[in-house]
């Protein structure tokens, strides 16, 4: 288990009652934005070697932007949302967005 980069709910559960113990005001909405943000930038960094592009949670899409921040790529999450995709597998989402930084930074490095 990554406490950076929870893979489940219950390793997500987990990461919210450590937020929420330092952090009163943490909302489970807010962190599973910053979760998903965090893990996609992380895969994104890796890809590319590097911080050159970053993406952004906005609504149900995730936004990539490149160092002059112009929008690059919109990534659509699997089903209705990326935080139900997180909630009904985890693991499978995670898995898709390592794709997607991938395919980013094959098409934009």
């Amino acid at each position: 288990m990554s406490l950076d980069y929870p893979e489940n709910m219950h390793e997500f559960e987990d990461k919210f009652a450590i937020e929420k113990a330092r952090h009163p005001e943490t909302t489970r909405e807010g962190l599973m934005k910053q979760v998903i943000e965090d893990a996609f930038q992380g895969y994104l960094d890796e890809a590319e070697e590097g911080h050159y592009d970053t993406g952004k949670l906005v609504g149900k899409e995730i936004e990539v932007y490149g160092l002059k921040k112009e929008l690059l790529k919109k990534i659509n999450p699997i089903g209705d949302s990326f935080e139900a995709d997180f909630q009904a597998d985890g693991n499978k989402l995670m898995w898709y967005l390592e794709d997607q930084a991938d395919r980013v930074a094959r098409e934009f490095s």
